[in-house]
This record gives C-alpha cells, sequence and structure tokens, in this order.
C-alpha cells in the first residue's frame, strides 16, 4: 500500500464524465497464415498470469481518503479478478474496417472503473480474419517516458517468477486513512493547499472547472507545462467546442515509402510531412463545411526533449492550413518545425526510435500532456487540434503471443475545448493514423481522414519549388 504521487492524483481529480483519464491502444496482429489458430482469450490469460508482475499496477487499485482530505492509495486489490478486466468480441465477419472503427470508439469512451484497477484489455476478431489487442489504462498507471508499456506480458516468451510473491493489502479503515491525512497535513505545508481544495470542493457554487485547474498547476512541480510559442492565438473552429460522452473513431494507413519519398523530394523532416498531410486533411473539411478560418489552425505536438526531468516538451504547430498549395503549406510547416525544434533542442528521430520497444506507452505519456497542460480547464484553449507523431522502427521481429504486428492505432485524448486528436505511428513499412473526435462535432470523421491519401498523392506529384 502506497500514495499516489501528486501527478496521479491530479489526473485522477481533473477527470469528468467527458474529460476522460485514460489511454486506449490498438494493436493489429498479423497472423502468418490466416489459417492459423487463433488466439484465445485464454491465451491472453495464461500470458499475464506468467508476466503480470512485469506490470505491478495491473492489480492495484485506488482507495479514497474519506472527504478527498488527501490523496488517494494505492493498494494490491484484494479483489482482483484478471477474468473482469479480459474481454472477447467480435466484428461480424459481414462488417468492415468502419464497424471494427466504430467498436473501439465505444470501448475508447467509457470511463474506467475505479472499484478495479485502471485497466482493461479486449481480444478483438476483426471480418477479415485478422485480430486485434485494444489495451485501454489510465493515465495515473503511467509513469515517465518508457512507463508501464501495457503490451510488456504479451510481448515476452518467457515466464517471469517474482521476488516477492504477490500478497493483497488488507483495505485500510476510515479511522486509519483519516488519521494518515491528519499527520500528513501536519508534516508537510503544502498538504494545506490540498486540503482547502479539498475542502473547497464541498461548497456549493463553485466553477466545476477552477478546482481541477488549480489542483492540476500545484501538482505539477513546475507548474503548468511551458509550451513554445504559446503567444499564438489559434482560430475557433466547430470542433473546439465542449465535448460530449461518445466517441468517433477512424484508422488510415499510409505507405511509408511514399511518405519518405516526399520528405526526401522536399528536403524537409518526416514529421512535417505527417503535419502536412494533416493540415490538408483539415482544410479540405473546413472548405466543405465553409468554416475555413483566414488563420493557420495550430496543433499542440509533444516534442522529445533532452531533459531528464521533462523528456516530453510541448510545441504549438502553425499547420498552414491558410494556404492553398499543397507545397506552401509543407514547406511553411517546415520553415515553423525548424524553429521549434531548435529553440527546445528536441531529440532526433534516431533517439526517439530508442523507446520503439515500449511505443504504446511514449505515446501514452504524449496523450497524457494534453491533460496536463490545462486545455480542458480553459475557455479558450491555446490550439485546435492535439497531433503526435511516434516514429516507430521495425517490428519484424517482435511478436505478440507468437503473432506479429500488423499496425499500431494509439488513441490520443480528446478534451473540452479541442474535439479532435490525431495519432500517428510509423513501422517498417507502413504509417497507420488514428483520429479520435467528438461524435457529435465531427459526424463525418471518415471523410476527414480519407483525405489523407488524397493530400499524399498530390506532394508525390508536386515539383519543388526552386529558389530564384
Amino acid at each position: 500500500m502506497h500514495q499516489l504521487t501528486a501527478h496521479q492524483a491530479a489526473m485522477l481529480s481533473t477527470e469528468t464524465a467527458s474529460n476522460l483519464g485514460h489511454t486506449s491502444f490498438y494493436v493489429v496482429l498479423d497472423r502468418d497464415r490466416l489459417d492459423a489458430t487463433a488466439i484465445t482469450v485464454d491465451d491472453l490469460r495464461t500470458a499475464l498470469e506468467a508476466r503480470i508482475s512485469l506490470v505491478p499496477g495491473f492489480r492495484r487499485r485506488v482507495w479514497r481518503v474519506p472527504m478527498s482530505l488527501d490523496r488517494p492509495w494505492w493498494i494490491e486489490d484484494p479483489r482482483f479478478d484478471l477474468d473482469y478486466h479480459l474481454r472477447h468480441l467480435a466484428v461480424p465477419n459481414a462488417g468492415s474496417g468502419s464497424d471494427v472503427a466504430s467498436l473501439i470508439a465505444r470501448l475508447h469512451e467509457r470511463p474506467l472503473d475505479r472499484r478495479h484497477p485502471l485497466w482493461e484489455m479486449y481480444l478483438i476478431d476483426q471480418p477479415d480474419g485478422h485480430q486485434g489487442i485494444f489495451t485501454k489504462v489510465h493515465f495515473a498507471l503511467l509513469e515517465g517516458v518508457t512507463g508501464l508499456d501495457v503490451l510488456t506480458p504479451l510481448a515476452s516468451d518467457e515466464p517471469v517468477e517474482p521476488a516477492i510473491p504477490w500478497q493483497p493489502d488488507l483495505p485500510p479503515s476510515n479511522t486509519d486513512l483519516l488519521i494518515r491525512a491528519g499527520w500528513s497535513t501536519a508534516r508537510s505545508p503544502l498538504r494545506w493547499i490540498d486540503l482547502i481544495l479539498s475542502t473547497t470542493r464541498l461548497l456549493p457554487g463553485l466553477n466545476r472547472q477552477a478546482l481541477p485547474a488549480l489542483q492540476a498547476r500545484w501538482a505539477s512541480p513546475n507548474g503548468t507545462i511551458d509550451i513554445h510559442d504559446a503567444e499564438v492565438t489559434p482560430p475557433r473552429v466547430s470542433f473546439n467546442r465542449t465535448i460530449g460522452l461518445h466517441r468517433r473513431v477512424a484508422f488510415e494507413t499510409l505507405p511509408l515509402d511514399e511518405v519518405r519519398a516526399v520528405r526526401k523530394r522536399f528536403d524537409v523532416r518526416f514529421n512535417d510531412v505527417i503535419a502536412a498531410l494533416v493540415s490538408g486533411a483539415l482544410r479540405h473539411w473546413l472548405v466543405l463545411h465553409d468554416e475555413l478560418p483566414p488563420e493557420p489552425l495550430i496543433a499542440l505536438s509533444p516534442i522529445l526533449v533532452d531533459s531528464l526531468d521533462e523528456p516530453l516538451g510541448t510545441a504549438l504547430m502553425n499547420l498552414a492550413t491558410h494556404r492553398h498549395s499543397p507545397v506552401d503549406r509543407l514547406m511553411e510547416i517546415a520553415e515553423w518545425s525548424v524553429r521549434v525544434v531548435d529553440a527546445m533542442e528536441a531529440e532526433p528521430v534516431d533517439a526517439i526510435r530508442q523507446f520503439e520497444a515500449a511505443a504504446p506507452a511514449l505515446a501514452s505519456m504524449a496523450s497524457r500532456l494534453v491533460v496536463r497542460t490545462g486545455a480542458a480547464t480553459r475557455f479558450h484553449p491555446p490550439f485546435n487540434v492535439y497531433l503526435v507523431s511516434v516514429p516507430g522502427g521495425d517490428n519484424s521481429e517482435r511478436r505478440i503471443l507468437g503473432s506479429g504486428i500488423k499496425h499500431q492505432f494509439p488513441l490520443a485524448t480528446i478534451v473540452d475545448g479541442t474535439g479532435l486528436s490525431i495519432s500517428v505511428m510509423s513501422s517498417k513499412d507502413c504509417v497507420d493514423v488514428t483520429f479520435v473526435a467528438d461524435r457529435d462535432l465531427i459526424p463525418d470523421l471518415d471523410m476527414m481522414s480519407a483525405q489523407l491519401h488524397e493530400e499524399l498523392k498530390l506532394l508525390l506529384k508536386a515539383k519543388v519549388k526552386r529558389a530564384a
């Protein structure tokens, strides 16, 4: 039994019914032969039972202090039930890729039950014969850049015997928790701030967003996250509103060699090409809906920086959506990113690839930055869309329960004011892109995501503009 850190407690306290505090990841498995034996939920259970010690958070649940007079505690769940966390679902054979995305959206939009450890895992049979594993984990379980790789128990072939056999905790009594809270508050003046926030939460008439904002700010050792070029003011578009309870998800896959061809032709960074494709898709959608603003949309984009204290920085990226030409958009984005990357002393792509073994966790930590910026507690967040691109590597040797990895789709969070997030994960031969949006704000998300392919074709056909 140990207490949540200030960061973990803030992640829990800022969660609402619509601004959820978890991240999700969907991996599509690539069996060598579709007629080979399929993975079963029993296979998942056996693998997790043998190696669950690799992710101890999987057996810990949150235990609240009465009246929230202190931060919650992690306890080894005495009622831990692995079968509760494992589910097996199937999309009918007559279904399509959009049906899979609809299922993932329904799973992603459901909050995690705090009466259990904060994770869920689903084995999904797709109509094309492939299988996928969908995992949902709360931000409070994620620590550091490598943090909790939710697929670790399934990616290892060797069982791991824990050094100390796992023992469940006896749930603490309310009296014991209140005594601990009193001692903690008396020892540390800083705890008085938490006490005041917890007490005032019981008072009527307070803005429901004010307290989470204060607590999130206090929980961060450096205050709120510094955002490079924060003076940029983004325009407001229709998906920059308060979000609801339901989500839409769209998956797209681009050929890696074609994206690299564009990068090489225009001598820009890989992420510049990704941002330009996203910019074109957003512009196309805005034009069709007659709401293209004269100012460019702004994206919040995590960047791996040379820092031990805060490995991921955040930059506001000019998406150049006001430019008509795809080449002009790409070059303006490239110029912008050069200034930002140099100013933030960002790590090169090769350094980021060192984390490819824990790519789900890296994408998850990037998603968590959206919550820590306090975007959901601002009436006008300083960005329009959340865009994260995680360069991967060769996954040909990495296997999940004996099956290869065909696609990797991280699902980033969305918050009030920013009802659209786009996550990109590249691998050996493809670039997987995930769109997550509020269901009502963007009802035609599939049309927006499909435009990526058209934007890539335009850049492949475009000519490089030579300087005069």
